[in-house]
């Protein structure tokens, strides 16, 4: 990915390295934002990361998308494919030097044909890391859910509903 965002932007600069090493000076930046990988951290190692990078009053953001299972396909999705949530979302406190913790949530949808939802959730890592027996029967309960669902059979198109929750802390 970092050899296509260099090709797309050749005159940004893009660097490697993780929440746990991040190369770049001391007081240097007015933001960081982590989306949809927190839980991929060491947060003992991160937070100090971060907060070295950061300028004072600088902002930490940590975003998480999440399907909205409130409709009954989408629950049954998540049956099939696992739970698109992590509870952490919910309940995140940083310790010093971070404070004022805010949070945002915003619903939106994504409009997608059946054949863009297989090809989304084959993209996923908890897809791609399974034994391809697993995701092949993945993949083919997803059809079946697509062809049977009321909501989705004979259907061209179909909205995938998700809540992003939003966190912003400052570093004092």
């Amino acid at each position: 990915m970092l050899d296509v965002l260099r090709a797309a932007l050749p005159q940004t600069v893009a660097l490697l390295g993780t929440a746990e090493e991040i190369p770049l000076d001391d007081n240097s930046v007015d933001a960081v934002l982590v989306a949809q990988a927190w839980h991929w951290v060491d947060p003992a190692r991160a937070i100090p990361e971060v907060a070295r990078v950061l300028r004072p009053g600088g902002r930490l953001g940590l975003v998480w998308n999440t399907r909205d299972e409130r409709l009954g396909w989408v629950r049954e999705l998540g049956e099939i494919i696992g739970r698109d949530g992590d509870p952490v979302r919910d309940r995140v406190t940083l310790p010093e030097p971070f404070t004022t913790v805010q949070r945002h949530q915003v619903e939106w949808t994504n409009y997608l044909t059946p054949q863009a939802l297989i090809d989304l959730v084959a993209s996923r890592s908890y897809c791609i890391t399974s034994p391809a027996q697993v995701r092949t029967k993945t993949l083919d309960r997803v059809r079946q859910l697509l062809a049977t669902h009321p909501a989705l059979a004979n259907s061209n198109g179909l909205a995938l509903p998700y809540v992003t929750v939003c966190v912003r802390v400052t570093l004092a």
